[in-house]
């Protein structure tokens, strides 16, 4: 998929199939837990989030991604929110992270994650 606008500025890269469900597994989501993934991108994470029993809040900014993922996990336990992420809006009970964030946005999102009054309760991500 062709580069264009802020995907130069955020630096999207995709995740391969495995490392997404690695990395899933590694982060111990269990059925029930509220999971954000950030950067969801075509739902690479998203996916096997859905499988684990997660209930899922799928940020992402491009638009056209944004509509495929809706389309994509119609149905499923997702929250398709087409956000900056550095100007995310945390939800108000606890959460995990699961996510692949676009690596310009690495520190804004840490920040923001790991503010005073976030009900983050673990973090799983790739990072530079």
């Amino acid at each position: 998929m062709p580069a264009s606008g802020r995907d130069v500025w955020w630096g999207w890269h995709r995740l391969s199939r495995r490392w997404a469900e690695q990395l899933v597994a590694d982060a111990r989501v269990a059925p029930g837990d509220l999971v954000v993934d950030i950067g969801a991108g075509t739902g690479t994470l998203t996916a096997p989030l859905v499988a684990a029993g997660a209930r899922v809040i799928a940020v992402e900014l491009h638009p056209t991604r944004v509509a495929a993922l809706r389309e994509r996990f119609a149905g499923d336990p997702v929250t398709v929110v087409r956000a900056d992420a550095t100007d995310l809006r945390l939800p108000r009970r606890p959460f995990r992270v699961v996510a692949n964030p676009p690596f310009g946005a690495t520190t804004a999102i840490l920040k923001r994650l790991l503010a005073p009054g976030s009900r983050l309760v673990a973090a799983d991500l790739v990072l530079p």
